[in-house]
């Protein structure tokens, strides 16, 4: 210790490591980070080469990024990791799982490690590409990988968020279209998961923002009631040239679902979906409000029979019958 008894303080890190959960080693002395500092008292290494703040454990994703800067170039973040990446809704277990998947294409050491799930993929299968320079197989080739691990409906959501991309109306392209996610089924014909990739082909919709959302979509039409419009725009709701979009819409019927998840808590989205609930009431719309509890993981729940019969009811009201 320094003599007056005071402590010296750890040097500043670089700026752009002050935002990040996680980082690599590799990365931090790129940027001119010491080998002394990086093992100063301040940080925690919770896996090789990787470091985070004391007291601040990073996110799963951010640990997949900082384990993604510190590959090999013959290696690649895939499956769920890779998924997680890019923002694809999985199941809770899945999300939570801090195991980093990792591949090698072809021929080569299978990736090893604390923490890391190795695989070997087919480099005639599979699409490697570079974001943000971290190399992580493309959205197609990742939904793909998903079919070992997840089951239908999981995949079709997966799928519905890839095509769909940040938001259905006016927003961002997918980070892949249907029509390359049926190329790289195609693809990986005779592969483990292929049947399901191909019964979950067809099920995939542009529209959806949320898991839970396509969950919905696909339990409401198993359960015999007609496929509802997704992310619909009520025009006739419309106000000052505001968009008034509902989840999911049977227009016919002047019926609307709306899934009610955590991100509707916050005061100003809350006052937005109340207004934009009334505008839709006034013009003529029923509107059935689901939260997490109507959608439980199980689909024969008795929670998610019963939401199914209550969207029924509604429809019913409004003149439709089944065929």
């Amino acid at each position: 210790m320094p003599q007056g008894g005071w402590v010296r303080r750890p040097r500043p890190l670089p700026s752009e490591l002050a935002d990040v959960g996680a980082f690599s080693a590799l990365r931090a002395r790129e940027l001119g980070v010491t080998p002394g500092r990086l093992r100063g008292g301040d940080l925690e290494t919770p896996r090789r080469g990787i470091r985070h703040r004391v007291g601040a454990p990073p996110t799963v994703v951010e640990l997949i990024a900082a384990m993604g800067e510190r590959m090999p170039q013959h290696h690649c973040l895939s499956h769920a990791s890779a998924a997680l990446l890019k923002g694809v809704p999985l199941p809770l277990a899945i999300e939570q799982d801090a195991r980093v998947h990792v591949s090698v294409l072809g021929e080569g050491a299978m990736p090893r490690g604390r923490g890391v799930v190795g695989h070997r993929i087919d480099p005639a299968r599979a699409v490697v590409i570079d974001a943000g320079g971290i190399r992580v197989t493309d959205a197609a080739t990742t939904w793909c990988q998903l079919a070992t691990v997840l089951g239908l409906d999981d995949l079709v959501a997966a799928g519905d968020v890839i095509v769909t991309g940040g938001a259905s109306v006016g927003g961002r392209r997918g980070a892949a279209s249907v029509t390359a996610l049926a190329a790289a089924v195609d693809r990986h014909r005779g592969s483990p998961g292929a049947s399901l990739l191909r019964e979950a082909l067809p099920l995939v919709r542009y529209g959806p923002l949320w898991r839970r959302e396509s969950l919905v979509r696909l339990r409401l039409v198993r359960a015999g009631l007609p496929e509802p419009r997704l992310n619909f725009r009520v025009r006739e709701c419309e106000t000052d040239g505001r968009h008034t979009v509902v989840d999911l819409a049977y227009p016919a019927y002047r019926v609307a679902i709306e899934y009610e998840g955590d991100h509707h808590r916050s005061p100003a989205p809350f006052r937005r979906d109340l207004r934009r609930i009334e505008r839709l009431h006034d013009a003529g719309w029923i509107v059935i409000r689901a939260t997490a509890d109507d959608v439980p993981d199980d689909p024969n729940a008795p929670a998610a029979v019963a939401f199914a019969k209550r969207v029924a009811a509604r429809l019913a009201a409004r003149g439709w019958s089944p065929a």
